[in-house]
């Protein structure tokens, strides 16, 4: 599960960045980075609830949008929107690692391990 905390450290990354940047009118940016990063929380924090536990997947869809935003709002794009591309491809390579990914292989596991 170290990857949904890696996603949940870094969706607190984005939400900071508009602060740290110190963006002009940082109003739209302060909103937009908000609600992405709280999207990514509550979908990382899904993962760990079994049920829901490829939530984290959706994460794709968002880094996605990041990476997009950020490499078409503006030419050449401001220290705000190249931060959006590193965190959105960042986000895609963290978010595909699965659950379980620091546990050994089923076939490797001793039956009191594997539940």
């Amino acid at each position: 599960m170290w990857g949904r905390v890696v996603e949940i450290m870094t969706a607190v990354w984005l939400a900071a960045s508009p602060f740290v940047f110190q963006v002009q009118g940082s109003e739209s940016f302060v909103l937009i980075d908000s609600l992405a990063a709280l999207l990514i929380v509550i979908l990382s924090g899904l993962s760990y609830w079994h049920p829901t536990r490829h939530a984290h997947l959706l994460i794709l869809v968002v880094a996605t949008g990041l990476t997009l935003w950020g490499r078409f709002a503006d030419a050449p794009p401001p220290p705000i929107h190249q931060n959006h591309i590193v965190v959105g491809l960042f986000l895609l390579m963290i978010a595909i690692i699965p659950n379980e990914a620091s546990r050994p292989p089923h076939a490797w596991r001793s039956p009191a391990e594997s539940h």
